[in-house]
């Protein structure tokens, strides 16, 4: 039988707007949960309930990143306002970022911030200024950007830096979020735009399948004798980046850094010894276990060499044709929010459960009013053997 490749129009769906979350629960873990078994079984759950959903022993993989408040709004010596949103660390407090507008941007170009909250960019002894050291057309899949250096003006001891973005950066929404001119600023998204176990700085968006748990459900899954295992992985900023190329093949995905601790690699060597469950909590920690394995494999080398070391992957899991599926060197499930059509997150659920399968329970989730999106409800999908 001829196998008819899949192009980008064969993961569209309807979104209807309403079901797209605009603001969260108002507690976290009553969000809902749809349940898909290997078999295609269905079950309708709150996600309090995961415990009683996943089986006995379980392992779940956290992804421990945190969000920065990287959405920053500066100044031009003109006047002119620039908005500038970090990526990723170079090397001290150097960033590399996008900004708008990017024309107005050239090396040397100073970009001047308040230094707190409510204090004047202009006028006073105390500002940040940011320097443009360069700007840059980056390759296929990242997105045009700007290093900038950071300086903080007036200020006699260290500059801390992080403290500093806590306090006058903006939460970086993802754009189908809308906030009017009075909430940009609305503390709750700072506090449900994270997750509870979150530990290291470095995304530009939150790992969203984690944004459901709380003590409580942690707690619970202890006591249902699940544990728990953490990596790493810095969600980046072409994860904003929509896939054009209709041919998908075509689509250069965007390089994102991860690590891996020796105690999580024990862990998950431990449980696929002993014939356990393993479930990668988003499709974070999913990259991240798969891209350690497999770059494991191509070495020749077993995972725990590649233990507590920073890597980059560029992985991208996508159906080449309706009947094919992924099959996954580690997990046996994932958990994971509704992802938008067209997507390389969507791509990856239709690999895993099959296209068709995923067109199916995302039309079911729709008819059922499930919430859609970051702060929308969740999924936990068992996957095949």
């Amino acid at each position: 039988m001829t196998t008819i490749p899949l192009t980008l129009s064969d993961f569209d769906y309807d979104v209807p707007s309403e079901l797209i979350a605009q603001s969260p629960t108002d507690v976290r873990d009553e969000s809902r949960l749809l349940v898909r078994g290997a078999d295609g079984t269905i079950g309708h759950r709150i996600f309090n309930e995961l415990p009683s959903c996943l089986p006995e022993k379980t392992l779940l993989i956290l992804n421990d990143t945190s969000v920065l408040q990287s959405r920053l709004h500066g100044f031009l010596p003109t006047g002119a306002r620039v908005e500038i949103f970090l990526l990723e660390q170079v090397s001290g407090l150097t960033w590399r970022a996008m900004a708008k507008p990017l024309r107005k941007l050239r090396p040397g170009t100073e970009i001047l911030f308040a230094a707190e909250k409510r204090a004047s960019t202009h006028g006073g002894d105390r500002y940040v200024k940011a320097v443009v050291r360069s700007v840059e057309v980056v390759a296929e899949g990242e997105v045009p950007s700007i290093e900038v250096e950071f300086t903080c003006k007036g200020q006699s001891d260290s500059f801390d830096f992080f403290s500093w973005l806590d306090q006058v950066g903006e939460t970086p929404l993802p754009p189908y979020i809308h906030r009017d001119h009075l909430h940009l600023h609305d503390p709750k998204d700072r506090a449900r735009y994270e997750t509870v176990f979150a530990k290291v700085k470095g995304s530009v968006a939150a790992p969203t399948a984690g944004l459901h748990f709380t003590k409580n459900v942690l707690e619970n899954l202890r006591k249902s004798g699940v544990s728990t295992a953490s990596v790493t992985l810095h969600v980046g900023g072409g994860t904003f980046l929509p896939v054009r190329q209709e041919d998908v093949s075509q689509h250069a995905i965007h390089t994102e850094f991860f690590i891996v601790p020796l105690e999580t690699i024990s862990a998950i060597t431990t449980a696929k010894k002993t014939g356990l469950n393993i479930c990668c909590v988003g499709t974070t920690s999913f990259r991240a276990i798969e891209s350690l394995w497999r770059l494991a494999s191509e070495r020749g080398v077993p995972p725990e060499e590649l233990a507590d070391q920073w890597h980059e992957t560029t992985l991208f899991i996508y159906p080449h044709s309706a009947q094919e599926r992924f099959h996954p060197m580690v997990a046996d499930a994932i958990l994971t929010n509704f992802h938008q059509p067209k997507s390389t997150l969507f791509m990856l659920i239709a690999a895993l459960i099959g296209l068709e399968n995923a067109k199916s329970l995302y039309a079911l989730a729709i008819r059922n009013k499930y919430r859609l999106f970051s702060y929308g409800d969740s999924t936990l999908l068992f996957l095949n053997a």
